[in-house]
């Protein structure tokens, strides 16, 4: 009897060996079977209803803004989230997966000129399956600016954000507002970015093409006027007001009087040149072009009142020379005060 009952101890702990084995490869089994049924290329949810996704935005730094390349450097993150119910598992921690192995969303900068990604192309998925896809980028952005106001100008850059692809016209974007944002603190140096707003909306690429669902970040920028008053302004009518000292001069002294004149003119040319490097071949004036065309103007005039001086003096009639000096020096003044309130405050 003793055997008996040791043979049926090892046979029954056979049997739960046995059904052990068989439950774990089941297990196994039905676990490779849910990863083989999930089509990284099938987006999650009803293919025919939108699919939401949460997007987040966050501005880390700006480097510079380049008007005369009509584009800035950005620092920013993208943080988007959706839920694909096929991943949930029930775990209480949160996984890391490649994103060649599930479905996600193509999204583009749509107005990048050269980026660079700094995160690996991996997604965190939650238990519950909330998906979460992280991608920190740095590079230049394009965006047209007006610079009728140029050096007071203020503009809003946008970073504009698409989803492509055969899924893109299904999605929807709602702004992340947690993880939405600016830094306090940007490197940029002329420019001072005084607002920010983010906001979902469709983009119309153009004519006959198709509206891509977009998200849009704006940074209304400002451009810090004192540089250019110390830098280009201030020299400009210290050259400018050269030329009024030809006023001063006596009538005789011709030779003088012609010198400064002709090196006045010169150098506000060889100044046009210079303030063309820091703005765009565009087809319309800034009221920096308005100053710099008036200041050229009264130049000029001073040049073409000298010839007229050195006129009288070699017919001998020095008290015309000197009275037309003397009106002269008031137009001079006058005609400044005109020119920079026309330029700037109009």
């Amino acid at each position: 009897m003793k055997i008996n009952n040791n043979y049926s101890k090892i046979i029954v702990g056979l049997c739960s060996l046995f059904l052990l084995v068989v439950f774990m490869a089941g297990t196994t089994v039905a676990e490779q079977l849910t990863q083989d049924e999930y089509l990284a290329e099938v987006r999650p949810g009803p293919q025919d209803q939108d699919f939401p996704i949460e997007l987040g935005f966050v501005v880390i730094d700006i480097d510079t803004i380049d008007g005369a390349q009509q584009s800035f450097i950005a620092n920013f993150a993208v943080i988007a989230t959706w839920i694909d119910p096929r991943l949930a598992m029930d775990t209480k921690y949160i996984r890391t997966m490649d994103t060649d192995d599930i479905w996600t969303p193509n999204l583009q900068i749509l107005n990048q000129q050269k980026l660079f990604e700094t995160f690996p192309d991996q997604v965190e998925v939650a238990p519950d399956g909330t998906v979460t896809l992280g991608q920190r980028y740095w590079g230049t952005i394009s965006y047209p600016m007006d610079l009728r106001d140029f050096p007071l100008d203020k503009n809003t850059l946008k970073i504009k954000l698409v989803s492509v692809g055969k899924d893109a016209r299904n999605i929807k974007f709602t702004i992340d507002t947690e993880r939405t944002g600016m830094a306090d603190v940007l490197t940029v140096t002329d420019w001072e970015v005084v607002n920010w707003n983010a906001y979902a909306e469709p983009i119309n690429l153009g004519p006959n093409l198709p509206v891509l669902p977009g998200v849009v970040f704006e940074l209304e920028a400002e451009r810090l006027v004192k540089f250019y008053i110390i830098k280009v302004l201030v020299p400009l009518i210290m050259i400018v007001f050269m030329s009024l000292i030809v006023l001063f001069i006596d009538p005789v002294h011709v030779g003088p009087k012609f010198s400064i004149a002709i090196t006045a003119i010169l150098t506000l040319i060889a100044y046009r040149f210079l303030l063309g490097n820091l703005l765009p071949k565009i087809s319309y004036l800034t009221h920096m072009d308005y100053f710099l065309f008036g200041s050229m103007f009264l130049v000029f005039a001073v040049l073409v009142e000298t010839c007229v001086v050195a006129r009288f003096v070699s017919v001998d009639k020095p008290q015309q020379a000197h009275e037309l000096d003397y009106w002269a020096r008031w137009a001079f003044i006058v005609l400044f005060v005109l020119i920079l309130v026309a330029s700037f405050l109009t």
